[in-house]
């Protein structure tokens, strides 16, 4: 019995990474947005920042306890989300004579539309954190969502330099932590998506490397400051992240021109919808929304810390 509630939270913790990676995996929703959902972001963001103060404060008894505590709850987690981004990367991008799912019309709809689903149902678990929300929670919400509309609007003409390399590295990394706005997306955005999974899979180790060191840089900087915002302005916070949550809606419409992964695509208006896709492929990808909006009640209350 004492083994088992030894073990049960480490694999708890690593199904909790399994699905922040396949969030990771998929341009539009985050792992924070996964981790808002069932209940760990704000221990995600306290853990990474632990882990970040031993390496600042040195060996005092209080670091230490916090950096091991950080340790068990970050290694299975971030362990899951490297098994499960490899594995689902592979089979949504695909290699360009194969292309995955994520870049086929036939299918892209339907993992967008589950995607959308469970964004939309759970944009109402941060935004039920706050007591009373005044007209300052409804004017960070809006801003929330702008941002990811700006953000979106963005071209992605970058080259393939190793310093941008960097730049998307530290971009993306810390989207992965921030609900609303995946790294895959930002990724997508950069014209890097399919370049960056490609690395994984082939084990191209000089633009992970790159990669990686522009993450840490992103890390850094990103996870005190998301940290004392929490703690000092939780109901603010609260209101931005649902707002960006709501703004990555507008990248999870499931009906776009391409779905080829070099980029964003402009999302296809109601009446080109009747005009591009049959009526089966429509009740297909209705029933893709309903079974995410389901699945976000199921990880809530089945899966959830809280």
């Amino acid at each position: 019995m004492d083994t088992d509630k030894i073990q049960n939270p480490i694999f708890q913790t690593f199904g909790y990474g399994l699905l922040m990676g396949i969030a990771d995996s998929v341009p539009g929703v985050s792992g924070g947005t996964i981790a808002l959902i069932i209940g760990i972001y704000q221990k995600l963001i306290k853990s990474l920042s632990h882990f970040l103060i031993f390496f600042k404060d040195g060996f005092p008894s209080k670091s230490y306890n916090n950096f091991v505590k950080s340790i068990y709850f970050l290694f299975p987690l971030g362990f899951g989300i490297i098994c499960s981004y490899y594995l689902v990367t592979k089979i949504l991008v695909g290699p360009d004579e194969s292309p995955g799912l994520l870049r086929q019309s036939s299918t892209a709809p339907y993992i967008y539309a589950f995607f959308f689903g469970l964004v939309l149902i759970s944009i109402k678990e941060p935004w039920k954190n706050i007591s009373a929300p005044s007209f300052e929670n409804y004017l960070l919400l809006s801003l929330g969502a702008f941002l990811v509309y700006i953000y979106t609007e963005f071209p992605s003409s970058f080259n393939d330099s190793n310093f941008m390399l960097v730049i998307c590295g530290a971009l993306a990394l810390t989207a992965m932590l921030l609900p609303g706005i995946s790294g895959a997306l930002v990724l997508l955005a950069l014209g890097q998506y399919t370049n960056i999974a490609n690395s994984v899979h082939n084990f191209d180790l000089e633009p992970l490397i790159f990669f990686l060191f522009g993450g840490i840089l992103g890390l850094i900087t990103f996870v005190p400051l998301m940290n004392f915002f929490l703690k000092q302005y939780n109901e603010y916070t609260l209101s931005i992240l649902a707002g960006l949550m709501l703004g990555s809606l507008i990248t999870l419409w499931p009906w776009k021109n391409t779905y080829d992964g070099a980029g964003l695509s402009q999302n296809l208006g109601f009446g080109e919808i009747f005009d591009n896709f049959k009526a089966f492929e429509l009740f297909f990808t209705l029933l893709f929304f309903t079974l995410g909006m389901s699945s976000s009640y199921v990880l809530k209350h089945y899966l959830s810390d809280n």
